[in-house]
């Protein structure tokens, strides 16, 4: 079997979205050009081994354990469907990865971020959007699925669907008094076009003529903040305020990491952990609690 058609396999044991897929299409893609391999039971520890090493060469440990982990899960369900006896991608671990990148958005960064907002056509529209991302942590992906008929009014709440997450779970969320005021303003700029309750609540193709498509995806949203970084002079995007939601609500000594998890929609705090960042403050003040 090559690659290719393990990786279709392992799409259809999983049920896993369009863009999942296609990281798995890219990260097999790699493998095969990387190692002259593209038969499934050529791979051997050895050829594992030299693959880890050229990419440890160019490139980083990160991206590594990432290629790592994705082949691991193709060869998985090539064991589970009894087309090889041992999956030789656990027999390697992955390479502990402390990365680089700052993930948080400081308030002056986020107070920055609104008033580019104020100079820009439509800024009360991408307000909103950034209004959202702030106060749920929500991905962009779930944020353009989002319609009014899963805007809860009377209880506050947010239904993210399974289609829409990366979990493939659906769960709801509840929302402060900002988020509703965005949804509501929204509506309210849009309902001259009489708007059924499974339209989109962000939607910038209806509010900005310029657009040709119907509905507005997560390429409008990065392209955005695209724009909007290279105007602050420093990195913004949807993922960075999930990353600043995490530690906020994990470091404020009130929240447990439990419900940091569920309202991120995690399957395992685990995952949750990587979001929730230290800051020398946050050390200074648990080393001051010593006695």
């Amino acid at each position: 079997m090559t690659l290719k058609e393990l990786v279709n396999l392992h799409a259809k044991e999983n049920v896993l979205a369009p863009e999942t897929i296609k990281k798995y299409h890219s990260v097999a893609s790699i493998f095969a050009k990387d190692t002259g391999i593209d038969e499934m039971l050529s791979i051997t520890h050895k050829t594992i081994l030299d693959w880890r090493d050229n990419i440890l060469r160019r490139s980083s440990a990160g991206n590594w354990n990432n290629y790592h982990r994705h082949m691991k899960a193709l060869l998985q369900t090539a064991v589970k469907s009894k087309l090889i006896n041992k999956n030789p991608f656990k027999e390697i671990k992955g390479i502990v990865h402390y990365p680089k990148k700052h993930h948080l958005l400081s308030d002056s960064k986020i107070k920055a971020l609104f008033a580019f907002c104020k100079s820009i056509q439509y800024g009360w529209f991408w307000s909103c959007v950034i209004t959202t991302l702030h106060y749920t942590g929500i991905r962009r992906k779930q944020l353009v699925a989002l319609t009014y008929a899963d805007f809860d009014l009377d209880n506050q709440q947010l239904t993210l669907r399974a289609s829409s997450s990366k979990t493939k779970r659906q769960y709801t969320i509840p929302i402060n008094d900002a988020v509703i005021s965005s949804i509501l303003l929204i509506k309210q700029q849009t309902k001259h076009l009489n708007q059924n309750m499974h339209a989109q609540i962000f939607n910038i193709t209806l509010i900005n003529p310029i657009y040709k498509a119907k509905k507005m995806d997560i390429e409008h949203i990065a392209k955005f903040f695209q724009k909007a970084s290279e105007q602050l002079n420093f990195k913004v995007s949807p993922h960075r305020f999930r990353h600043t939601f995490a530690t906020k609500l994990a470091n404020n000594g009130k929240t447990s990491i439990k419900t940091v998890q569920n309202l991120l929609g995690h399957s395992s705090v685990h995952t949750t952990l990587g979001y929730v960042h230290s800051s020398m403050e946050d050390m200074i003040q648990a080393i001051n609690l010593l006695e």
